[in-house]
């Protein structure tokens, strides 16, 4: 019995150390640095306290089920079948539903930094295509350590999550209690988003998010700033 459950802890702690390690906004690669448009939300007053960003963060929750989560499965599975042209589609489709210069310039630096940073460790990186999206660095890097597709999406969205409250906490008047509260309530919608984004085909995926984008436009001549997108 002790020998089984030693060998289980040692496969199931490997690959959620692994998935931690992936989905860690401490990774690298610069996602500290992005706010993805929020810092503008909160400079114009659409986002004023710990219940307008739960409206805000639940709002991109759902943009994120129909168009990141469902395209990093699907870059997941043509990354298993080793099919480059379903890479490279997928790929570009992501980078193209990047509606401003600033979000497409975040996924960019991050994707490169990611590459760098898999390169670093010895890992092939040549299945990428030429001008690789995050999710398919992301992806191909959750591959590498032979976690499961589903799982790799879900840490990413908590990820995604905690970057997002990291940056309220910086430039609104919230608290770390506040935020360990919303990381708390918003748990069940990062399932939600998952299992919502494995249910579409592929003509329902690319949902945009027009406060998103005007946010992010703003940004880009915003006069005082933290954060680069």
């Amino acid at each position: 019995m002790s020998t089984i459950m030693d060998t289980t802890m040692t496969t199931d702690g490997g690959q959620l150390l692994a998935l931690l390690h992936l989905s860690s906004p401490a990774l690298p690669i610069g996602t500290f640095a992005y706010s993805s448009g929020l810092e503008s939300a909160i400079e114009l007053g659409w986002v004023e306290d710990e219940a307008g960003l739960q409206h805000w963060l639940s709002g991109m929750l759902q943009g994120l089920a129909y168009l990141d989560v469902p395209v990093l499965l699907r870059l997941a599975d043509a990354g298993e079948r080793q099919d480059s042209g379903q890479l490279g589609y997928w790929s570009d489709f992501l980078r193209a539903s990047r509606e401003t210069r600033e979000l497409l310039f975040e996924d960019e630096q991050q994707a490169s930094a990611l590459t760098r940073l898999l390169k670093g460790q010895g890992l092939d990186v040549s299945a990428l295509p030429p001008e690789p999206a995050f999710m398919a660095v992301y992806s191909l890097a959750a591959r590498h350590w032979g976690l499961d597709p589903h799982w790799s999406a879900l840490g990413w969205l908590w990820g995604w999550l905690e970057n997002q409250l990291a940056v309220a906490s910086k430039t609104l008047p919230l608290g770390q209690t506040a935020a360990q509260r919303l990381l708390l309530t918003l748990k069940p919608a990062l399932v939600e988003s998952l299992k919502l984004a494995e249910t579409l085909n592929d003509a329902q995926l690319g949902l945009s998010l027009p406060g998103q984008v005007h946010a992010s436009c703003l940004h880009e001549t915003q006069y005082s700033r933290l954060f680069r997108s």
